[in-house]
């Protein structure tokens, strides 16, 4: 097993299943689609979890895919660009393409395994625009790691696609690129950066009585001395007589 799955084995194993099931209803409709998301990402650098696949499918079928999978699959939702399914503890993301990420995505698929299947995958190139399309944190982490495992990257093309199609990502490219170059922080030094950047808490001090009832203890205290000073001595007893 690779990496990712035994990731995937000890985490959620009912992922690769639905995964073979999933490409296997895409391939009988011979539909062109692209596996994306994390499955995708686990091809080029260090894998991590998640709980769900991603496909980015061409749209000229949608009525007929999205009934095919219903028939597999529990349906969640089925909305105009984005179909949503489950089995089991997996979602499956159905992202009906037509922006110019994902088109490019289809245009430029890869023969891939993932998971033990063989699937259509997006170019290092193409998940990249993918996740610079996206305004997802997560997904701008993902470009980091994608930027410094993969050396061999094209950005020369990457940028000319962003020229043609969607120029203002070109300031986010460049953004990304400037974070990636940065050395990465270990785990002790994130840590001490955390700690150092922690708001002190307030110091404790021993609590003090308010004046007015110190002033106020200290009169009583007063009316006291007086009220024992003005009454009258006590006589002894009387002795009875024999």
């Amino acid at each position: 097993m690779d990496p990712f799955e035994l990731l995937v084995e000890a985490h959620r194993p009912a992922m690769k299943p639905v995964l073979a099931k999933l490409v296997g209803i895409l391939r009988a409709h011979d539909v062109r689609y692209v596996i994306g998301g994390a499955n995708a990402l686990s091809l080029y650098v260090r894998p991590r979890m998640t709980i769900d696949v991603d496909a980015f499918v061409d749209p000229a079928r949608k009525h007929e895919i999205d009934k095919a999978l219903a028939s597999g699959f529990e349906l969640v939702s089925i909305g105009a660009f984005h179909s949503k399914f489950k089995q089991a503890d997996v979602e499956i993301d159905i992202l009906y393409a037509g922006a110019s990420a994902e088109d490019f995505a289809l245009a430029n698929a890869r023969d891939a395994v993932i998971l033990g299947t063989a699937v259509k995958a997006p170019s290092p190139e193409a998940l990249l625009w993918l996740y610079l399309a996206s305004s997802q944190e997560r997904n701008f982490v993902d470009a980091l790691e994608l930027i410094r495992s993969n050396p061999g990257l094209d950005l020369g093309l990457v940028r000319r696609q962003l020229e043609r199609n969607q120029p203002e990502l070109l300031g986010k490219l460049e953004k990304m690129l400037t974070t990636a170059r940065q050395p990465v922080a270990s785990y002790e030094e994130s840590r001490a950066r955390r700690a150092s950047a922690a708001p002190a808490g307030p110091a404790r001090s021993r609590p003090r009585m308010p004046r007015r009832k110190a002033a106020s203890s200290a009169a009583a205290r007063s009316r006291g001395s007086r009220a024992r000073a003005a009454r009258p001595p006590r006589r002894p007893p009387a002795r009875r007589k024999a």
